[in-house]
């Protein structure tokens, strides 16, 4: 069954103005933020690049948390909105949902029509004001990467299965019967310790009535600190085969085939992605994407939320500078494996190589 939530590819077929621009050498806005408003989080999963970097992990919501500012998170959101930003997805290095302001910041960000997403680990969902979030957002997606208990303590580092289970069936019993739009999804990232669990949560998601499972790899540092599998991804092909077989005309098995059998591998030389897709720290600090929140910090910081306007910060040399930067960056030595940008720069790649011919299509 096709996924028609395109899972494993890219949207920007759907932005080609703003690719012509990028073509023509304009200083374009992002069309995507990512952006944290927590540094903190209550799970040490362990496929987790904020806790390798040392910016999250489980009980720093109670040990050093920063909550953004409300101010901050509405200016960014409005000034985002202002400029041409066309998404922003609440996903962070910490757990979004232990910012206070979370729900007034949704609130915000629907009355003036902004498109806003969230990741979540679905332990710290507010039942009561699950018509805030079922209506603010285009989608909700649970990190949720094993199918039992004993895997979820295992991956997650904490024992809140069953609680994360009754939340997601709390979520999708509301959706029904209000009738609101916003698509709730459930992500599954394979690691060596969760691969019998593929199945039975493909299984699993399904009878929650959750609109999708999402497949997908570990991205790991260029040092493999994660110890993510390369090969082994290529030996579990029967069982996401039977896993897309849940499919049905009303919910998704969405495997990330391409992540999966590129054994972390980049097909280009150069990272384009990062003036489409930007990335915010919880901190406030923005980055070209995630990979540099804790890594070679002073070069690739080019502001901060908190202190600058967004608005500002995009519109700065400095910012201009860090993009500049990034395109000097070995893609297969210095970034992590299969990153956030990687499907739309396998489609930029070869539209900024200009081929001898081009007019003979």
């Amino acid at each position: 069954m096709q996924d028609k939530f395109n899972m494993d590819g890219h949207k920007l077929l759907w932005h080609l103005d703003r690719v012509h621009e990028w073509q023509q050498g304009k200083r374009i806005a992002p069309l995507h933020l990512d952006m944290g408003i927590s540094t903190g989080c209550n799970m040490a999963c362990r496929y987790c690049y904020g806790v390798i970097q040392g910016r999250a992990g489980y009980g720093t919501d109670k040990k050093g948390r920063f909550n953004m500012p409300k101010e901050a998170i509405l200016r960014t959101f409005q000034d985002a909105k202002d400029i041409g930003v066309r998404s922003v997805a609440l996903i962070g290095e910490g757990e979004n949902t232990l910012n206070p302001h979370l729900y007034d910041a949704l609130e915000f960000a629907r009355s003036i029509g902004l498109d806003v997403s969230l990741a979540t680990n679905g332990i710290s969902i507010q039942l009561d004001r699950l018509d805030v979030l079922l209506t603010s957002l285009s989608w909700l997606r649970v990190n949720i990467s094993a199918a039992t208990p004993k895997t979820f303590e295992k991956i997650h580092g904490v024992t809140q299965f069953d609680r994360v289970l009754g939340n997601i069936r709390a979520m999708v019993a509301a959706k029904k019967a209000h009738g609101w739009p916003c698509t709730i999804g459930l992500q599954m990232v394979v690691t060596k310790e969760n691969m019998d669990d593929i199945v039975p949560l493909a299984r699993l998601g399904g009878e929650l009535g959750a609109d999708y499972l999402v497949v997908k790899a570990c991205s790991d540092t260029p040092e493999g600190t994660l110890d993510a599998p390369k090969e082994e991804y290529l030996e579990i092909e029967p069982l996401l085969r039977e896993a897309e077989r849940f499919s049905t005309s009303a919910y998704t098995v969405a495997i990330k085939w391409h992540k999966l059998t590129n054994a972390g591998l980049k097909d280009y030389k150069v990272c384009f992605g990062t003036q489409f897709i930007l990335a915010v720290s919880g901190d406030g600090s923005v980055f070209p994407c995630g990979h540099w929140f804790d890594i070679r910090r002073d070069e690739f910081l080019m502001g901060n939320v908190i202190e600058t306007p967004f608005r500002d910060i995009v519109a700065s040399e400095r910012y201009w500078e860090v993009q500049q930067r990034i395109q000097t960056v070995d893609v297969n030595h210095d970034c992590e494996s299969n990153c956030r940008q990687h499907y739309i720069n396998r489609f930029l790649a070869p539209i900024k190589a200009d081929p001898i011919h081009k007019n003979f299509v």
